[in-house]
C-alpha cells in the first residue's frame, strides 16, 4: 500500500487516468491518443539520454563511465517499457474500434425491418418527387419562354 506522500504524488501525476472509466468512447479515444503523443515525447527524450549517456563513455574516468553505463541501462529499460504501453494503447485502440463497428452492426441488427423499408420507401419517394419537380420546372420555363416569343410576334417554332 502506498503512503500518504506517495499516494498524493500519484494523484497529482495521472489525475486525468482516474476518471477513464467514467469517460464515454469518444474522450477514451482522445485520451489514448494523448498518451500515445506524450509517451512518444518520452521516448525521444529517453533515446537521446541514451545517446548521451554512450557519448560520455568513451574516455571518461572509471566512475563517469559507470554512472554512464547505469544511465544507459535505465534509458533502454524506460524505452522498452515505453514501447510496451505504446502496443497497448494501439491495441485499445484497435478494440476501441471494433467495438464501435460491432455496436453498429448490432444497431443494425436490432431495427425493425417494417422500419427500415419504410425510411427506404420514403427515400426513394423523396427522390421520385425531386426529379418530377425538375422536370415540371423545366417544362414551365420552356412553355414560358414559348409564350413570351408568341407575344413578342415571333411564331411558333
Amino acid at each position: 500500500m502506498l503512503d500518504g506522500d506517495r499516494r498524493g504524488d500519484l494523484d497529482e501525476a495521472l489525475p486525468d487516468v482516474i476518471e477513464v472509466k467514467a469517460a464515454g468512447a469518444g474522450e477514451l479515444d482522445a485520451l489514448l491518443n494523448e498518451f500515445t503523443t506524450e509517451m512518444r515525447a518520452q521516448f525521444d527524450l529517453f533515446r537521446r539520454l541514451r545517446a548521451g549517456a554512450e557519448a560520455v563513455l568513451d574516455g571518461a574516468d572509471e566512475a563517469l563511465a559507470k554512472q554512464a553505463r547505469a544511465d544507459i541501462k535505465a534509458a533502454t529499460d524506460a524505452i522498452a517499457l515505453i514501447v510496451r504501453t505504446l502496443e497497448k494503447i494501439d491495441a485499445l485502440l484497435r478494440q476501441l474500434e471494433r467495438d464501435r463497428v460491432d455496436a453498429e452492426e448490432r444497431a443494425l441488427e436490432a431495427r425493425d425491418p417494417e422500419a427500415l423499408r419504410g425510411e427506404v420507401e420514403a427515400l426513394i419517394a423523396a427522390r421520385v418527387e425531386a426529379g418530377v419537380a425538375e422536370r415540371l420546372d423545366a417544362a414551365v420555363a420552356a412553355r414560358m419562354a414559348e409564350a413570351a416569343g408568341l407575344a413578342e410576334g415571333r411564331g411558333p417554332p
